[in-house]
């Protein structure tokens, strides 16, 4: 009996951990290009995007997209763990 409440209690608290790695490697390497796109759509929900194109990939440091919407086109900048970042372009 107590082997069984041992492994029960393993399979748990493993479980949970593995669980918990996961949703915070996630968070913070957040890589998933489909979770990146849904953040995308997210960020700009307001407007009515027509296409968005993979600029740039560089893991565990940006991606790159360029976000063609009914009135402009923009480049966006994903970071780990999903952060939307808009590109402004440079004044000469």
């Amino acid at each position: 009996m107590s082997f069984l409440s041992s492994l029960l209690y393993t399979i748990l608290i493993g479980g949970a951990f593995i669980y918990l790695f996961i949703f915070a490697y996630d968070f913070f390497y957040g890589e998933k290009q489909e979770k990146q796109i849904k953040k995308i759509h997210k960020h700009f929900r307001k407007d009515t995007i027509k296409k968005i194109d993979l600029l740039e990939h560089q893991p565990k440091k940006f991606t790159l997209y360029q976000v063609k919407t009914n009135t402009e086109t923009k480049k966006v900048k994903v970071k780990p763990g999903y952060k939307v970042v808009n590109i402004v372009k440079r004044k000469k």
